[in-house]
């Protein structure tokens, strides 16, 4: 709710305005008490409490109860939940005989979330702590390497699925971790951001919109980078040769949507919003037209790999399509607001 004050001046240069007093009240503040202003860089003045920076460590910690009745699945949920929430010191108790769950948790540290160190280790809990620091890796870093692991993840799969190479298809598969890993991360900043307007400059954004706009960004990588988990695990069913004209418009298709996944990272970097519409032009004209000649000659074809090749077309697809919805966000986040 805004509240309207006027400035005064008192001392003949010294600018006064005076707080709102149910906002001092519910802080617990009294005369003489310290509050904190931070200018920020699009000319908002923050305010808070001074005292509230003393209890920050305890008020980033959380302590999870894993129960007995909790599948392993829950157990690592509540644990991920409590990492994109925020919390920098997360405090895990198990009770008698739950050394499993325990490990569980302990892989899934080590293989999806970035900055986790263990403190400490007991039988009946865990304490980790995240030490990263968002000046070190913010979120444009965070985009671009999660954006560069997916390309790559894309080409292999394809690569595995020409020439049925299992051994590429099963490396392909294994990198989800490292998109997760970046994934989760970059969650976790937006979350923050989103509930203080501090961490927004600091993961390198300007303003709370561009949250909502990176949120569904990064969700439409991780989707893309599932889609080249598809065709990895579809290569590794492929026994039979096929025809080469059919591998050769597999291959034709799979370089347009490389393309146009490629332009799309570039105009995320760059916020290329000119770049964006040709994406979604080129979605639009060529992509469907490429997949309907590619399915009525895999039909033609008549054989069983046909089917597969099928399930890796429309994966491919969908990353053009996931490719697509990226550039219109591009074209949303370009746009000065009023």
């Amino acid at each position: 709710m805004d509240e309207i004050r006027r400035i005064q001046v008192t001392g003949g240069s010294t600018y006064i305005v005076s707080l709102p007093k149910r906002w001092v009240k519910s802080q617990k503040l009294k005369p003489k008490s310290f509050i904190r202003m931070t200018l920020l860089p699009d000319n908002t003045l923050l305010i808070r409490p001074y005292k509230a920076e003393e209890d920050k460590a305890n008020r980033n910690k959380i302590t999870l109860q894993i129960k007995k009745n909790f599948t392993v699945g829950k157990a690592i949920r509540e644990f991920i939940a409590s990492y994109l929430a925020g919390y920098n010191v997360i405090e895990v108790r198990f009770e008698e005989g739950m050394s499993t769950y325990k490990e569980k948790i302990k892989n899934t540290i080590r293989e999806k979330l970035i900055g986790i160190v263990l403190l400490e280790e007991s039988t009946k809990h865990l304490l980790v702590q995240c030490i990263i620091n968002y000046e070190d890796l913010p979120l444009n870093k965070v985009v671009e390497r999660i954006c560069g692991i997916t390309g790559y993840m894309i080409e292999d799969a394809v690569r595995a699925l020409i020439n049925r190479n299992k051994e590429l298809a099963d490396e392909v598969i294994k990198r989800d971790d490292e998109v997760d890993r970046f994934y989760f991360f970059a969650i976790r900043q937006l979350n923050q951001a989103l509930n203080n307007p501090l961490y927004i400059h600091k993961i390198g954004l300007k303003t709370s919109r561009d949250c909502l706009g990176y949120r569904m960004i990064i969700k439409s990588i991780e989707r893309i980078a599932d889609h080249a988990i598809r065709i990895a695990s579809i290569a590794k069913k492929l026994e039979m040769e096929s025809p080469k004209n059919v591998v050769n418009a597999i291959k034709k298709f799979s370089n347009t949507v490389l393309d146009v996944y490629n332009s799309t990272v570039n105009s995320i970097i760059a916020l290329d919003k000119e770049k964006a519409h040709n994406i979604i032009d080129k979605v639009k004209l060529s992509i469907a037209v490429n997949e309907e000649e590619i399915t009525s000659m895999l039909f033609n074809a008549q054989q069983i790999s046909s089917i597969y090749y099928k399930l890796a077309i429309d994966s491919l697809k969908r990353i053009a399509e996931y490719s697509s919805d990226i550039a219109e966000i591009i074209i949303n986040l370009s746009k000065k607001t009023p």
